[in-house]
């Protein structure tokens, strides 16, 4: 009986090491959440700020594009129009220029047909002669004053046409600068919108992160709370333990001393022993067996909580 009480006081010595030992486990695997948590909130406030820093860079990039082709259309712009003016000008000049020799080469041979007629007026002056001569003049005069007009009348029908094919180029490039310009505020605006979504986005998965971390460190607290409420009640138990032992190893040795006796009177003493070492006996091996179900179940419990660990 004395070794079989004993085998019984030794399972519980290691149930409650067993459960120490898992829950300094615990301890150690919490420890190592807290770590990973902390860790992970390291991580989400690296790429909050890499996220940020990115939009920055990509909204002043396509600030700079924007600025870049606006100045690039309006150098094109000036260039084209300076070379259309330019152009213009080098005709106009050059039309001037056939002009004036045409003009010049009309008055030199006005001048000699004049010479001509005044020497002849000089050789033979007659009233037919100067009759036939102021016709020719006039007619002549005429013709001139027609040929001039015509070409003025041309000249101003080209310039016309010219200045509205410029006007009609001009708007057009107008135009084309406006459609570019609705393009590029289109894009610049697109632009702005998906750099907002994705500020959005990264905000929502921040939150999100934020959220399952506190949830973490709930659990963690809650877990730590009940790993200390059952670490204690361990300690409550395996006192009780202790005191169970103490009181088993003195009902013992009242067997033994209470034994000597009964080699003499073997009836009597036998049944006085049993009289009085049956009741604590019994009461103690049921208290142990009480305890090793608590301990078993601690033992459960602290299962339980390895599991939502590791799920964790």
């Amino acid at each position: 009986m004395s070794k079989k009480g004993r085998n019984k006081g030794e399972k519980p010595e290691a149930l409650i090491v067993a459960l120490q030992a898992a829950n300094e486990d615990l301890r150690t695997k919490l420890t190592d959440i807290q770590i990973e948590l902390h860790q992970e909130k390291s991580k989400v406030s690296k790429l909050e700020r890499e996220k940020t820093q990115e939009a920055k860079r990509i909204r002043e990039l396509e600030q700079r594009k924007h600025t870049v082709l606006v100045t690039e259309l309006k150098a094109k712009l000036h260039e084209e129009k300076m070379k259309e003016l330019q152009a213009v000008r080098e005709n106009l000049i050059k039309q001037h220029e056939q002009e004036m020799s045409r003009t010049v080469k009309l008055r030199d041979g006005e001048i000699q047909r004049l010479k001509s007629a005044l020497c002849a007026l000089r050789d033979g002056s007659s009233d037919k002669v100067r009759t036939a001569l102021t016709i020719e003049a006039r007619e002549e005069a005429r013709k001139l004053f027609d040929a001039e007009r015509l070409k003025l009348l041309q000249e101003i029908t080209d310039l016309k046409t010219a200045k509205k094919q410029v006007d009609e180029a001009l708007s057009n490039m107008i135009q084309a600068d406006k459609i570019k310009a609705g393009d590029l505020r289109s894009e610049h605006q697109s632009h702005q919108e998906a750099i907002s979504k994705i500020k959005w986005e990264s905000e929502r998965d921040i939150r999100r992160l934020m959220d399952e971390i506190k949830a973490k460190d709930r659990i963690i607290f809650s877990l730590e709370k009940e790993l200390e409420t059952q670490t204690g009640y361990v300690q409550k138990l395996q006192l009780q333990k202790e005191a169970l032992d103490e009181q088993l190893f003195l009902v013992k040795e009242a067997e033994c001393n209470m034994s000597s006796p009964k080699r003499e009177i073997p009836g009597r003493a036998g049944d006085g022993s049993e009289h009085c070492s049956s009741p604590d006996l019994r009461r103690n091996q049921k208290r142990i067996a009480e305890l090793n179900a608590t301990i078993r179940k601690l033992e459960d419990r602290n299962t339980l909580l390895g599991d939502e660990r590791n799920e964790l």
